[in-house]
C-alpha cells in the first residue's frame, strides 16, 4: 500500500503540470475575461495634450488646447455633412441630392477641461484583450464608428471606435498598436461624436452672481456702479449710497444680462460691431471678470445680431437676439 503512494503523488504532479502548461499555451489565444475597474490604456497629463481629433461617419472634429491667464480652454472645429432631402416632385431617376457640409467653430471650457482629464491619461472601464478577426463584428469593429487621435508630448495615439456595449451606452474600442480591445466610457465618445451639443461653452463665467460684491456698468459713454446689498438673507443690487435698498430695476437688468447664453462662436471679432454695454465685476478685493454685449446692425430688412464676450468665452459668441434686445432697450435706465 505504502509503496504505491509515491507513484500516485508523481502522477498527480504530472497532471497538474500538464493543465498549467495548457493554460499558459492558450492564455493569449482567447479573449481575456472582463476585468472590472479602471484600466489605463496610455499615460499622460492634460497639460501635455496638443490635439484631439475624431473622424466619424460624415463628421470630423479637431480640438486644440489653449492657455491664458484665466486657465485652459479648447478651440474646436467641427465639420458635419448632412444629406439634403429629396424634392417631392423629383422622379425616380433623379440624381440624389448632394450632401451639405457645415463647419462650426467653438470654445469649450468646463466640458473641454473634463475631456482633457479623461483623455490623458486614458482610463477605460474594462480590458477585453485581443480578439480573433472573425469576431470583430461582435464588437462593432468590422465596420468601425470612427477613429480617435490624441497627440500628446509629441506622440500620437490612435483608438478605433466600435459598437455600443449590450444594454449600455459605453463603447468598444481597439488600440491598433497593440490589438487590445477595451470598453470606453460612453461620455468620452458622445463628447467627440456630438461636440456641437456637448462641448460648446454655454456659461459666461466660472463664478456665480452671489460671488460678486460690486459691478461697474458702462454704456453710451456713461458709467454706473452697483453694489450687492442684502436683507433677511436675500442679496440684491443697489446704489453704493444706499446699499441697504433694493434697486429692482438694476436687479432685473442684471438678471437679463446674466441669462444670455452663447449659441455659436465667432473666431474673429464681428465686423461692424457696436458696444451696447459692458459690465466689470469685482468681489470684495479683486476683479472677477467682465461681460461685453455688442450689436451688429442688420442690412436691409435683416435683423441685428448680438454677441457677448467675457473672460470665460475668450471669443465673441452669438446670443439669442430677442433676449439681447431686452437688455439693450433697458440699458438707458441703468447707465445714467
Amino acid at each position: 500500500m505504502k509503496s504505491g503512494r509515491p507513484l500516485l503523488v508523481h502522477l498527480a504532479l504530472v497532471a497538474v503540470a500538464g493543465v498549467f502548461a495548457i493554460l499558459m499555451w492558450t492564455r493569449d489565444k482567447q479573449p481575456k475575461a472582463l476585468a472590472a475597474g479602471d484600466v489605463t490604456v496610455w499615460s499622460g497629463r492634460p497639460s501635455d495634450v496638443e490635439r484631439i481629433s475624431y473622424e466619424g461617419k460624415n463628421k470630423k472634429l479637431v480640438l486644440e488646447p489653449k492657455k491664458d491667464a484665466a486657465g485652459t480652454y479648447l478651440i474646436g472645429t467641427f465639420e458635419k455633412q448632412a444629406t439634403a432631402a429629396k424634392a417631392p416632385d423629383a422622379g425616380a431617376d433623379a440624381a440624389p441630392p448632394s450632401p451639405t457640409a457645415t463647419t462650426v467653430s467653438f470654445v469649450s471650457v468646463g466640458a473641454g477641461q473634463k475631456l482633457l482629464e479623461a483623455m490623458a491619461p486614458l482610463k477605460v472601464l474594462r480590458s477585453i484583450g485581443r480578439i480573433a478577426d472573425d469576431r470583430a463584428a461582435e464588437f462593432g469593429l468590422a465596420e468601425p464608428e470612427g477613429t480617435i487621435l490624441l497627440k500628446s508630448g509629441g506622440t500620437e495615439r490612435k483608438m478605433i471606435v466600435g459598437g455600443a456595449t449590450p444594454g449600455g451606452s459605453d463603447r468598444y474600442v481597439k488600440d491598433p498598436a497593440s490589438g487590445e480591445v477595451y470598453v470606453l466610457k460612453g461620455d468620452i465618445f458622445r463628447d467627440l461624436d456630438t461636440p456641437d451639443q456637448r462641448l460648446v461653452e454655454r456659461d459666461l463665467h466660472e463664478w456665480k452672481e452671489a460671488d460678486v460684491a460690486k459691478a461697474t456698468v458702462t454704456a453710451g459713454g456713461k458709467k454706473r456702479e452697483l453694489v450687492r446689498g442684502s436683507s433677511e438673507g436675500k442679496k440684491f443690487w443697489a446704489d453704493p449710497q444706499s446699499a441697504d435698498k433694493n434697486d429692482e430695476t438694476a436687479g432685473n437688468w442684471m438678471s437679463k444680462l446674466d441669462r444670455l447664453r452663447p449659441t455659436e462662436f465667432s473666431m474673429t471679432p464681428p465686423e461692424g460691431k457696436e458696444v451696447v454695454a459692458r459690465v466689470d465685476y469685482q468681489d470684495a478685493g479683486r476683479a472677477l471678470g467682465f461681460l461685453e454685449l455688442v450689436k451688429v446692425p442688420g442690412t436691409g430688412s435683416a435683423k441685428a445680431d448680438y454677441y457677448v464676450l467675457s473672460e470665460r468665452t475668450r471669443n465673441y459668441a452669438k446670443v439669442a437676439a430677442n433676449q439681447a434686445e431686452q437688455v439693450e432697450q433697458d440699458v438707458g435706465a441703468i447707465a445714467k
